[in-house]
């Protein structure tokens, strides 16, 4: 009997949340674990910049391959428009987000982009929710191989430490040496992890770089905190920052906490990220405030806990306001 010549295997591109988020690069490193690691595109974006980013990654592709996309929802009714045209051409389109743009999307409007397979849900990380998908989407997408098997533990510690859970030793230590060593670096390093989780000296590197960037990012919200009381009670803490965003929060959270005898309960952290001039949002447990909807009044989005946007007319406002002093001191 003649064999029948294999069924040539897809390539996949992902397009995720990042560079510096543990749980979009581990969502891209589980697709780079199912595909192979030749046959598989990464791309990282911020939020902001997603739509331009599938276009972009689409159009450069030769021929039809798998499109993910990871920890990160469109907001373009275009791009809906391009997803048709890439089915239209032969891709498959699958879509995993956990975040509250992804939740408040439509179930029609999103069927009726016609994509192969897709998961909206808070109840996991991305990562864990992408992972969990291609173990059991077998007769969509063939057997799951041992390598994404393996690469378990990282998973759940992505979604431990997005959840802001921390029940899981090494968490906060695996998001410090993802967000230190950035985008296809990290994911690279993932990709070639063993079961166990042991870092390579590249990641222990990254790891006493992060530590020693993180305590520099502490003390600067430190110098630069500010605080304000709404009418409601409500504290806001506004501070400068250089990266690690979350963890500067839990940091003057835990700082207010042991030296104030007032109700910190319900605190907003307001930290503007000198690194890519964002602000991000976090809060105390007890807030009832729900950040996403929030950030959503500036463009922004992502969690009730955790989200962050974009402000355009904040940055350069301290150049100008010193500008501006230094040119009165000239004159005067």
């Amino acid at each position: 009997m003649k064999r029948q010549p294999e069924r040539k295997k897809k390539s996949a591109l992902v397009v995720s949340h990042g560079p510096f988020c543990l749980d979009g690069v581990t969502a891209a490193a589980c697709v780079g674990r199912f595909y192979g690691e030749a046959r598989v595109t990464p791309v990282f974006t911020h939020p902001s910049d997603v739509d331009r980013a599938i276009e972009e990654a689409t159009r450069a592709s030769k021929e039809p391959q798998d499109l993910w996309i990871a920890d990160i929802t469109w907001k373009d009714p275009k791009t809906g428009k391009l997803f048709k045209d890439l089915i239209r051409q032969g891709w498959r389109i699958f879509w995993v987000d956990h975040h509250t743009i992804a939740l408040e999307k439509d179930n029609e409007e999103i069927q009726a982009l016609g994509l192969t397979g897709w998961v909206a849900s808070n109840r996991f990380s991305a990562a864990r929710l992408l992972y969990d998908y291609l173990i059991s989407a077998e007769a969509l997408l063939g057997k799951a191989p041992s390598s994404l098997k393996r690469f378990e533990k990282v998973v759940l510690l992505a979604d431990d430490n997005d959840r802001w859970l921390h029940q899981r030793r090494g968490s906060r230590e695996l998001a410090l040496t993802v967000a230190a060593l950035g985008g296809t670096v990290a994911y690279r390093e993932l990709l070639h992890t063993n079961a166990d989780l042991r870092y390579s000296p590249r990641m222990q590197e990254a790891y006493r770089r992060a530590s020693r960037e993180l305590s520099d990012s502490i003390a600067l919200a430190n110098r630069t905190r500010l605080e304000k009381t709404a009418d409601d009670g409500l504290t806001i803490v506004a501070a400068l920052c250089k990266g690690y965003t979350s963890e500067v929060a839990e940091a003057l959270r835990q700082a207010m906490m042991k030296n104030s005898d007032r109700n910190t309960a319900r605190v907003i952290f307001l930290l503007y990220n000198l690194e890519d001039q964002r602000i991000s949002l976090r809060k105390t447990p007890d807030c009832e405030v729900d950040l996403a909807r929030l950030s959503g009044r500036f463009g922004g989005g992502g969690h009730p806990a955790a989200a962050g946007f974009e402000l355009p007319e904040a940055q350069g406002y301290l150049q100008n306001f010193l500008a501006d002093r230094l040119k009165r001191a000239l004159t005067g």
